[in-house]
């Protein structure tokens, strides 16, 4: 069976700074990780990072990464590093182009559309109230800064 038929979720991320690209690989080296966080990510000013084919599992989200295409726009906090929604308007765009390219993918590939879900990181909180919602004291992390769901 095809990665693509697996596939149930588009993550959306944060950086969570502004750093290169080639810094996040240093960091996940640094992890230990073999495979980096992402398949793409997007800089501030509009430029995307093809990083992996999204053939390939990527480290985005913990116990998600074989059913996820992991897409990152840099940025993502504050001058005191506070989580914020800093992305540009260039990378607005692009991150739907991205979404726009994951989904055509999957579906080239043979996925059926209506199962797929875009979720921010943050969406993987558990509902530890169980009111069907995830409230902001239950997030994991803030990534990535926005409610990726309605928008």
């Amino acid at each position: 069976m095809s990665r693509a038929k697996k596939i149930k979720y588009i993550v959306i991320h944060t950086s969570a700074g502004f750093g290169s690209y080639e810094s996040m690989q240093q960091h996940w080296k640094r992890l230990g990780w073999k495979t980096g966080g992402y398949h793409r990510v997007i800089y501030t000013d509009g430029k995307v990072v093809n990083a992996y084919d999204f053939e390939k599992v990527t480290n985005g989200v913990a116990g998600f990464n074989s059913e996820s295409i992991h897409i990152c726009y840099q940025g993502g906090v504050d001058k005191q590093g506070k989580g914020k929604d800093t992305r540009t308007e260039q990378q607005k765009a692009k991150l739907i182009e991205c979404i726009t390219e994951s989904m055509e993918w999957l579906k080239s590939n043979g996925n059926d559309l209506k199962n797929v879900m875009i979720l921010g990181h943050r969406d993987f909180s558990k509902d530890v109230n169980k009111n069907g919602v995830i409230d902001s004291f239950e997030r994991i992390k803030e990534c990535p800064c926005f409610d990726a769901i309605p928008e």
